[in-house]
């Protein structure tokens, strides 16, 4: 597909929670450890001790929660249920909306920004490494997409096996990821590597807590070894941390977008310490007027006027897009590029090492505005490990001698 049928559309996302207005009926239970063998019937069982009329939406067995719909309000369901259940919370809606916005910027200068055309020429990534899309779904047809494209996510929307995108913002952020480098047609995405969907997000680009956690887990249980995540919402969830660190704990590494408020506020789970929040810069390397910042801020990465794959009314196609949801999956290519390079690296060690070649902007050193500074894919794939330092003869006594000191103490 040639540039003369590209749509040349230009569009703001926003990220933002709507509150319990939208969710006041809606509510995740987290069970105790000790009640998780039959998650639906211990749940129908605690619901029914405590009075409560609701019905059980879904379930969640490696977070050991379920979702009810209720008319009960949120302090009548912890009064009812007090101690029988770990907690009690609403399923919030991270919603995304979009402004169209005209101006038109030279083609993928994002790339060049972040040094990925001189990354090139030392790694173009490797297809063993699998970056889920926690989403509205890929559409997984288009040209630029499909040859990296692998059927191993989940529709969470509508329940079944077919994540296909209904909306287009989950294809746009797969693009910049991985839309097949070299193939002559279309863009490049950042590194030459497989990208699954989780469809988490409905046709209109909300979606529930719920199903964004479940996603999480099935990704990672399903290989996904990057984990991004172009949405969000302005409450926490002990449900959505909770997935957010399964995750971390089986290796994956979490980038998300700060939010597109303009606040000093980054959004969920971008906030959370397993997750690397990324604020957007425009193409002179400032924060851009809708980037969130704050104290959780670790990386920012091109947004405004990004080109990328869309999917839009059964047509692939191509348009600009701005929005921190854009400068996210920069973020998760450059570290997929990096792990290419230095496949021996655990997720911490991969996090450290974005932070160590970002290059700094605003005041020196780490900053809310700009975190640790903009992801630079050239100086992660070139990155000298530290060396490990060697330890002379009368080093290794004196750690002998602990280690014997110690296991006395240990069997006295």
């Amino acid at each position: 597909m040639g540039f003369r049928y590209l749509v040349f559309v230009s569009l703001l996302l926003v990220l933002s929670s709507i509150g319990l207005a939208n969710a006041e009926h809606r509510y995740i239970i987290g069970l105790k450890q000790a009640e998780v063998s039959s998650m639906a019937k211990c749940a129908d069982l605690i619901l029914s001790k405590a009075g409560v009329n609701g019905k059980i939406v879904c379930v969640c067995d490696k977070l050991k929660f379920v979702v009810i719909e209720t008319n009960e309000s949120i302090d009548s369901l912890k009064e009812k249920l007090g101690n029988l259940v770990k907690y009690v919370e609403p399923d919030y809606i991270a919603k995304a909306y979009y402004i169209p916005n005209d101006p038109y910027f030279k083609y993928q200068w994002n790339l060049r920004n972040i040094n990925v055309t001189n990354a090139w020429n030392i790694s173009l990534g490797n297809k063993s490494i699998i970056v889920a899309i926690i989403d509205t779904g890929v559409d997984y047809n288009h040209p630029d997409l499909k040859n990296n494209y692998v059927p191993l996510g989940y529709d969470w929307v509508n329940d079944d096996n077919d994540p296909m995108d209904d909306n287009g913002h989950g294809t746009h952020c797969a693009g910049i990821v991985a839309a097949v480098i070299n193939n002559g047609i279309g863009i490049a995405g950042i590194a030459n590597v497989k990208i699954m969907a989780e469809k988490v997000l409905n046709e209109y680009g909300w979606g529930y807590y719920s199903d964004v956690a479940r996603g999480i887990v099935h990704a990672v249980d399903s290989g996904a070894k990057i984990i991004s995540m172009s949405l969000g919402g302005n409450e926490s969830s002990i449900t959505l941390e909770n997935a957010c660190l399964y995750a971390w704990s089986k290796g994956a590494l979490l980038v998300a977008a700060s939010g597109n408020d303009g606040a000093n506020h980054i959004s969920y789970p971008a906030a959370y310490d397993t997750v690397i929040a990324v604020g957007s810069i425009n193409e002179s390397n400032k924060l851009s007027y809708f980037s969130n910042y704050g104290n959780e801020q670790e990386l920012v990465a091109p947004g405004e006027h990004v080109l990328s794959t869309y999917y839009y009314n059964g047509i692939h196609t191509y348009i600009f897009a701005s929005g921190t949801s854009m400068a996210t999956p920069h973020v998760a290519g450059v570290a997929a590029l990096a792990w290419a390079t230095h496949p021996t690296l655990n997720n911490q060690q991969i996090r450290d090492l974005l932070r160590a070649t970002a290059i700094d902007l605003g005041a020196p050193g780490w900053d809310k505005y700009y975190g640790y500074g903009k992801v630079d894919a050239y100086r992660a794939v070139t990155y000298t490990l530290p060396p490990i330092p060697e330890l002379n003869s009368a080093t290794l006594i004196i750690i002998g001698f602990a280690i014997l000191i110690l296991n006395k103490f240990k069997f006295n």
